[in-house]
């Protein structure tokens, strides 16, 4: 079987990888001179998975009408009559409630989980020089109130085995000294321990 994969990002060589190791004669086409140049570039090496969650949440709504209006938005929407993106963003919206949420959530985890089950697997079977690290991420938060709006994704991280601790500020510095020059910004934070970087 021939198979082209389009990206030399870290999923497109790990699929050509695996496909070619399944027996199938596989060609990696990217647009850089190098592989990991674009997406897996922009994403600084991170390996999170316990950091997974949909973008269609709860709160999210507004958020967007917001974030149309900012300088340096991080939303754009040009407004043409395209059924299709019409027919999505309603979607979209119908998913911005909390079980949608909860549901949607539990199955990126899962499927992360899988992804790091893969990666340990891959580390054993093949030689890899990545500086990888493993110190996990920290999610900081600046008030009470976004600390514990952090419990349902708590609840769905420890259902679905995904390590994770819950840091006061003085933890939070524990875990990153750097943070005690900016203690007073945030009130603790969410420590996912099985993430990494590389």
């Amino acid at each position: 079987m021939k198979v082209v994969v389009m990206g030399a990002g870290v999923v497109g060589v790990t699929t050509a990888w695996y496909l070619a190791r399944e027996g199938a004669e596989v060609t990696v086409i990217d647009r850089q001179p190098g592989p990991g140049l674009e997406t897996s570039y922009a994403n600084a090496g991170e390996l999170s998975y316990g950091m997974t969650s949909p973008w269609a949440a709860p709160g999210v709504p507004v958020k967007a009408v917001k974030w149309l209006f900012m300088r340096h938005r991080p939303l754009f929407i040009w407004p043409v009559f395209n059924p299709r993106m019409w027919r999505w963003m309603a979607e979209m919206l119908m998913n911005c409630n909390s079980t949608a949420y909860a549901r949607n959530k539990g199955r990126m985890v899962r499927v992360s989980n899988y992804s790091r089950e893969c990666l340990i697997d891959l580390l054993e079977e093949e030689t890899l020089d990545f500086d990888t690290r493993a110190q996990g991420t920290l999610q900081l938060f600046r008030t009470e109130k976004q600390l514990k709006g952090s419990k349902a994704d708590q609840e769905i991280l420890a259902e679905y085995d995904s390590p994770f601790e819950v840091l006061d500020r003085d933890g939070c510095i524990a875990a990153e000294p750097a943070l005690a020059h900016v203690r007073d910004k945030f009130v603790g934070g969410l420590r996912l321990t099985a993430d990494r970087t590389g």
